[in-house]
């Protein structure tokens, strides 16, 4: 199948129930001369290509030969860049010869720069190529915002129903992707496999039932990572599972002087300064934002903490209780890169000593438990309560999946004075009756548009709820895990909190 094939098959499944989704998904994969490719397409399991609405409307402009606010102007008119640029170009433009490989391949370039290698001129001269509908879908896919309610889930329930095979029960360790093979050489994938990132296990709240056998450690505040190695080769996946290796050479390091070389471990990487203390977690953007990874590592110092093993000795643990992965864990692992354990039964007296050293508090884990990736009452997490704050929302941006074609994503802010403050983004909490409820009472009060971000006039009060406010080096404010509580249709913006409540908070995290 061809790119244009793909396109109108993409466009078919706009209007259709998740039910026929998915049974036009399963009806088509036969006619794919490249499953592997429409698969990653579809399940957006392609690399990351640095690009994002504003900057896609730049190449866009300069691509065409036009001003950026005509492109503006067309997503603005169709609330989408993608239908935007279709109804912008001549619907006589022949449709290209790109083969799903060639479009996995576009969708792939780094687009960090114009200049970067290529980049700019490979995309130009493919859209050049591309029919009207073909340009709609690949500016769709290329943005990671199909819009067509096809999620990984949806591919993954096609793939079920074709295949005749428990997608679900392969996809702990595999991408949908890496499936391929083995599914059609009816091969039975083996659990895990190194280089295959495994869906992460997540905690949930500690509610005060605690697991017959536990075991406490202090809950960093850092970032998640999953590392492989097999032999010299050392892989680091963030929690989303993109490789971010380059980004911890210093870690990679440490870890290639280990003896065990086969393994996948579950660890968290925080800053710390340089006596070794804790770092604020947003220090951590350095090393996750800069284009100098070796200027990176030495402005922002680190520290490896490991606290699980998933693969030992090449073989799969996935199935052994936490105790058991622990003395694995023990035998790969130097002892100063074991997460700090309390093995006595009072949490208070934990936390305590979490929170005097500068962290964020402590996990709880079931001994007996199994290494499941879903959130499970197996790990429990307890830290301080969460910051609650009345805001007004400010801006938005349109969703992605469910939240297609809706304002799903909210630019919140607070008072200062007679002016307001960004605080952050927040676009989790709230139905999907009240998100399109918001979606119409916000586009009433439009004062602006720029880049695919909506401003609003400020009218909307929203209460919401985070770990924790963090003030940026450049003097902006961030929610850490911010999270929508309920539409306070009974406040008017003058009730919303102040910049001095979120100084004040800062200040005390910190």
């Amino acid at each position: 199948m061809t790119m244009i094939r793909m396109s109108r098959m993409c466009e078919s499944l706009e209007d259709r129930t998740p039910s026929e989704k998915r049974h036009r998904i399963c009806a088509t994969l036969p006619h794919f001369e490249d499953r592997k490719a429409a698969i990653k397409i579809l399940s957006l399991e392609y690399e990351m290509n640095n690009i994002g609405e504003k900057k896609a409307i730049k190449w866009m402009a300069k691509i065409l030969g036009v001003f950026e606010d005509e492109i503006e102007d067309a997503a603005h008119s169709w609330m989408d860049l993608g239908e935007g640029m279709k109804e912008f170009l001549s619907a006589n433009r022949p449709d290209s010869d790109f083969s799903l490989s060639d479009m996995v391949r576009l969708l792939e370039l780094d687009c960090s720069s114009m200049s970067n290698s290529g980049s700019y001129e490979t995309i130009r001269d493919a859209i050049g190529r591309m029919s009207a509908l073909e340009v709609k879908w690949f500016i769709r896919y290329w943005l990671r915002t199909p819009r067509n309610g096809v999620n990984k889930s949806t591919v993954e329930k096609a793939m079920t129903d074709y295949y005749q095979r428990d997608i679900k029960r392969y996809s702990v360790g595999h991408s949908l992707t890496s499936l391929v093979d083995y599914l059609e050489n009816d091969l039975e994938p083996p659990e895990l496999v190194h280089g295959n990132f495994v869906k992460p296990m997540l905690a949930k709240k500690y509610l005060g039932k605690l697991p017959e056998q536990f075991v406490m450690d202090i809950k960093y505040d850092g970032n998640r990572y999953q590392i492989h190695k097999k032999d010299d080769d050392v892989i680091i996946f963030n929690r989303k599972g993109k490789i971010v290796t380059e980004q911890y050479a210093d870690i990679v390091a440490i870890i290639s002087q280990w003896e065990s070389n086969d393994f996948i471990l579950d660890t968290e990487i925080y800053p710390i300064t340089n006596d070794g203390t804790p770092a604020p977690h947003q220090t951590l953007a350095t090393r996750v934002h800069s284009k100098d990874k070796q200027l990176a590592i030495s402005k922002c110092p680190v520290q490896l903490v490991v606290f699980d093993c998933l693969l030992y000795q090449g073989q799969s643990i996935l199935s052994d209780t936490y105790g058991d992965r622990l003395e694995y864990l023990e035998t790969i692992v130097p002892s100063e890169y074991v997460a700090q354990a309390f093995r006595h039964g009072n949490v208070e007296a934990a936390y305590n000593v979490a929170i005097n050293g500068g962290f964020e508090g402590v996990m709880i884990k079931d001994l007996n438990a199994q290494y499941e990736s879903k959130r499970t009452v197996a790990l429990l997490k307890y830290k301080p309560p969460r910051v609650e704050l009345d805001v007004v929302i400010t801006s938005g941006e349109y969703g992605k999946g469910k939240r297609a074609g809706v304002i799903g994503t909210y630019g919140v802010s607070v008072r200062d004075g007679s002016d307001y403050v960004n605080i952050g983004k927040v676009g989790s909490g709230i139905s999907e009756e009240e998100m399109y409820s918001l979606d119409t009472q916000l586009k009433r009060i439009v004062d602006g548009f720029n880049g695919g971000t909506y401003h609003f006039l400020p009218r909307v009060v929203l209460e919401v709820t985070c770990d924790l406010i963090s003030q940026n080096q450049d003097g902006t404010y961030g929610m850490r895990f911010p999270r929508i509580v309920r539409i306070r249709d009974d406040k008017y913006p003058a009730d919303c909190n102040t910049l001095d409540d979120v100084e004040e908070l800062c200040s005390n995290i910190y």
